[in-house]
């Protein structure tokens, strides 16, 4: 038998033991529904922002520090942002940052810590990533370990059979700011493949097509991953720095080195830890309420746990929580319900017999909190040291 024929046996053998790894095969996860990012958060045009909100537009993009929070993007979909600092930048420069529409404003984030369980990345492919009507992999299921290692398993249909495939290796940062896992291990159909695929000259890119645009594409035999495009709208924009990996915990640290003073907080409360400050600029809040020169601190109301905020809920956060007013520059404070606790909180009046004893003691307002004077002062657009909180 030549070489020659050989090798076509060799990859013969190697198409039916990577089925799994996808040519042009279909499969859905069963969601019901499809995700599709330019339908699902759809701008909506009676949506618009009054002339009036507009004038407010001083160019100036808000800056938002986030700390503690499960940042929900779906009823079982989240990330936990442990810290992040960046920027609000409104996709129409002309129009104010709109909260009541997620697509019409980009995250730019300048230094943050996110987390990802397994749980949460499995639901990221179910609901997202892989939710699509030619999707080629499907059952995807993440095991993250110590050591930067991750391990991912699926299936994969093709010709009418599913057939499970294992996929181990590295994953880090790379050098422009996105993710890669480099496999060191690939099993298709219970047959190791990775020695195969090195000798007969195959990658896993000829392989396996996916939807660059979802969030993941395959180079050579390792996968590209690009948080920015992995999540819904509001888009996350910022350069992966780093990965490090726990158990069951993938550790996503982003770093752009822009040096910008993060904002002071309007209040001075030790006991307040978990929370999402938004400093700066023109921010529309619900319906047609903006705010020039904004300066919004929303405070989890049980700083027991961390902030569960769904930022398309966002209303019903602020529906059912309690709103202050801490001075005439328009300063806001709202202290806002958990996620799973807004149904018992919505529309529910003040018990008025315990009203005294439901207060706690008067809030300290920071002097050094003041984005009108920052900005006449053009602290908005000064680089300087970034500070830590």
């Amino acid at each position: 038998m030549s070489i020659k024929t050989i090798r076509r046996v060799k990859i013969s053998a190697l198409s039916l033991a990577m089925i799994a790894f996808l040519g042009c095969g279909k499969d859905t996860p069963s969601t019901g529904n499809y995700y599709d990012p330019n339908e699902a958060f759809k701008y909506n045009d009676n949506n618009q922002p009054s002339d009036l909100s507009k004038r407010s537009v001083d160019g100036v993009r808000p800056k938002v520090v986030i700390k503690n929070m499960f940042y929900r993007i779906h009823k079982e979909v989240g990330a936990y942002i442990d810290d992040l600092f960046g920027e609000l930048a409104s996709v129409n420069p002309q129009d104010p940052v709109n909260f009541d529409n997620v697509t019409s404003f980009n995250v730019v984030v300048h230094q943050g810590k996110l987390i990802l369980d397994s749980k949460n990345m499995d639901n990221l492919m179910k609901f997202f990533v892989l939710n699509y009507p030619d999707a080629p992999l499907s059952e995807m299921k993440q095991t993250i370990e110590a050591g930067n290692r991750l391990t991912i398993n699926g299936k994969m249909k093709q010709l009418g059979i599913k057939i499970g495939f294992s996929m181990s290796g590295t994953i880090r940062a790379t050098p422009d700011g996105n993710m890669v896992l480099t496999p060191d291990k690939i099993v298709a159909g219970g047959i190791p493949s990775k020695g195969l695929l090195d000798f007969v000259g195959l990658e896993t890119q000829k392989l396996i097509n996916l939807n660059e645009q979802r969030g993941m594409k395959v180079v050579g035999n390792s996968i590209i991953m690009y948080p920015g495009k992995m999540f819904p709208p509001p888009s996350m924009q910022g350069k992966v720095s780093r990965v490090e990996t726990e158990p069951d915990k993938l550790i996503i640290y982003f770093d752009d080195n822009t040096k910008i003073q993060r904002p002071p907080l309007p209040i001075d409360d030790p006991e307040i830890k978990n929370y999402q400050h938004v400093y700066g600029g023109a921010v529309r809040l619900i319906g047609n309420e903006t705010h020039e020169n904004a300066n919004l601190l929303m405070v989890d109301m049980d700083q027991s746990n961390i902030f569960d905020f769904s930022l398309s809920e966002y209303y019903n956060h602020t529906i059912g929580g309690v709103v202050n007013a801490i001075n005439r520059s328009g300063t806001l404070i709202t202290f806002m319900p958990d996620y799973n606790d807004i149904p018992k909180r919505l529309n529910k009046k003040i018990l008025f017999p315990k009203v005294d004893s439901n207060m706690g003691a008067s809030m300290k307002q920071n002097p050094q909190s003041n984005p009108r004077a920052d900005k006449q002062n053009g602290w908005a657009n000064q680089p300087k040291a970034v500070l830590s909180r």
